[in-house]
């Protein structure tokens, strides 16, 4: 199937940024909403800038766009013809991210300025453990009610998805 505009959500440690990388291949620009709301060593971006830079993002006719996503920016998912979701378990997320800490606490992930390297803090990887940015991206789910999103439970659905739509 030819898709044209593709969202990636998840929660933190999903894997949103790798399988965005992978899928960059179909030739589609790829955009971190990272990139969007961090500069420099973790300093926030302003809201209104990220989310008129997320509008202009979206009003694009191709891409794929992965990260976060809340119902300031469901509208994201209203215009995908595909969105991946990576609803895996808190478990594997909270070992990615330690694995990402490990990884990248000397230098920065692809996504990220190279001034923001990994920190490790206790909140964060609670935050992961308890689902909590998954609250948000239902409430974004049901409000933008995507066309054709596919959700999966763990790595393995989205590999098998993967060689029957990518490879």
């Amino acid at each position: 199937m030819n898709y044209s505009r593709i969202s990636i959500i998840g929660i933190s440690g999903s894997g949103k940024s790798t399988l965005s990388r992978r899928l960059v291949k179909t030739g589609l620009p790829l955009f971190y909403m990272d990139q969007l709301f961090w500069k420099g060593n973790w300093q926030a971006v302003p809201e209104t800038d990220y989310l008129r830079e997320h509008t202009s993002l979206i009003e694009k006719p191709d891409w794929i766009i992965e990260g976060y996503v809340d119902k300031k920016m469901s509208d994201r998912l209203s215009r995908s013809h595909l969105v991946l979701y990576l609803d895996y378990s808190r478990f594997l997320c909270v070992w990615r991210i330690i694995l990402r800490w490990i990884k990248h606490r000397k230098e920065s992930r692809p996504e990220l300025p190279k001034e923001a390297l990994e920190q490790f803090k206790w909140g964060y990887l609670w935050t992961v453990f308890t689902r909590a940015e998954r609250e948000c991206i239902e409430e974004a789910i049901e409000q933008s009610n995507p066309k054709n999103l596919i959700r999966f439970s763990n790595p393995k659905e989205l590999e098998s998805f993967l060689k029957t739509e990518f490879i």
